[in-house]
């Protein structure tokens, strides 16, 4: 029988299945209160993307960043039980099959009531999956849909524009160093929204899911990245606003989707950006224990106390952002994103001085560096 300790996760696991249409916040929970319940070190959702793709992480600190081997997932996802080494996969079981894996990681995952419990969990998992995909084409999600991708496209399209007219104008005034930039910035911008069209596909194509596809990023070159375009904005319109990235001597890189973790960077950037016009934006990278933190400072006007849990809820803004273009939606899906990944997004500073965003995610194995 299942431990009276473990129905409070299995509880919490429960009632985020039941609000569980919005798959990128939910599959981050399960594998969090999965975890959990049965004092694991991980827990990893697999879902069946004519294969096993990685979909949500939670790691202890202390846990090392490292997978089940692929075969064990894949008989998982085949409908059997599998182990290796300190892993246990159970099937998500699905309508025709099962649709995904639940991977867990322990020491002590031995026992009947271990493996029961993880089964319980696996089919919470795939009954949230069947109930959100059975609603996905209502008119909630629908416009939900249009608005993420609307916030989604909106930057990497503003910052075309912007490149085009700074080397239009530039061309004219004969500054040709200054067109290759914004050239550059151009064709990066670009090359980020044929990425980002190829991954909202492939989520349509995926039920809606959020794949993750894991590889060393370096997070100070990202943020470099991250900021060229707004570099250049400021420094062309004469808007003054500085733009500094510093990363730690020997930081390291972080393990992560290279795609989406652009996109979280980018939305940090944007926000400094927009609130901290005329002033100064400054992007840190350092290790923290088994993680890289990556911290966006600006000397903006800060967040209202009021206004601080609501700037990540869906559509949540503050007062300040009134009037401010946007939906809403930029931090709600950066933190479901960093949470997918075992990392976390919060607000480590606000002030009537400014505010600062900071990030943390597993660093990456010597043997993925």
């Amino acid at each position: 029988m299942l431990y009276t300790t473990r129905l409070g996760p299995l509880a919490a696991l429960g009632k985020a299945a039941a609000g569980g249409v919005d798959r990128s916040a939910f599959l981050p929970v399960a594998a969090r209160e999965t975890a959990l319940m049965l004092d694991a070190e991980a827990c990893e959702v697999w879902l069946d993307d004519e294969g096993p793709v990685l979909a949500a992480v939670y790691r202890r600190p202390e846990a090392a960043p490292r997978s089940p081997e692929r075969r064990v997932v894949a008989a998982a996802l085949a409908g059997e039980t599998a182990r290796s080494g300190a892993w246990l996969c159970v099937p998500v079981p699905g309508e025709s099959g099962p649709r995904g894996v639940l991977a867990v990681a322990g020491g002590q995952l031995h026992t009947a009531d271990d493996v029961l419990a993880a089964e319980v969990a696996a089919t919470i998992v795939g009954l949230a999956l069947e109930a959100a995909g059975a609603g996905r084409f209502d008119a909630e999600a629908r416009d939900q849909f249009l608005a993420l991708l609307g916030h989604d496209l909106r930057s990497p399209l503003a910052n075309v524009r912007v490149g085009a007219q700074l080397a239009r104008r530039n061309l004219d005034a004969g500054d040709l160093d200054s067109v290759r930039e914004a050239l550059t910035i151009i064709e990066n911008q670009s090359g980020r929204l044929v990425a980002r069209l190829e991954a909202l596909l492939d989520a349509v194509a995926a039920d809606g899911r959020w794949l993750i596809r894991l590889e060393p990023l370096d997070l100070g070159a990202m943020a470099e990245s991250a900021v060229a375009p707004y570099r250049l904005a400021a420094r062309e319109s004469g808007a003054g606003t500085r733009f500094d990235v510093e990363a730690a001597p020997g930081a390291g890189l972080a393990r992560g989707d290279a795609g989406q973790i652009a996109r979280v960077i980018e939305q940090l950037v944007d926000n400094a950006a927009k609130y901290a016009a005329g002033g100064h934006v400054r992007v840190k990278v350092a290790p923290e224990g088994a993680t890289l933190r990556l911290d966006v400072c600006d000397d903006g006007p800060g967040i209202r106390p009021e206004d601080v849990d609501r700037v990540f809820a869906p559509f949540g803004r503050g007062r300040e952002s009134a009037d401010k273009a946007g939906y809403g939606l930029g931090l709600y899906l950066a933190r479901n994103i960093v949470a997918s990944h075992g990392g976390r997004l919060w607000i480590a500073r606000t002030s009537r001085s400014g505010t600062c965003m900071a990030l943390t995610l597993p660093a990456a194995g010597a043997d993925e560096a």
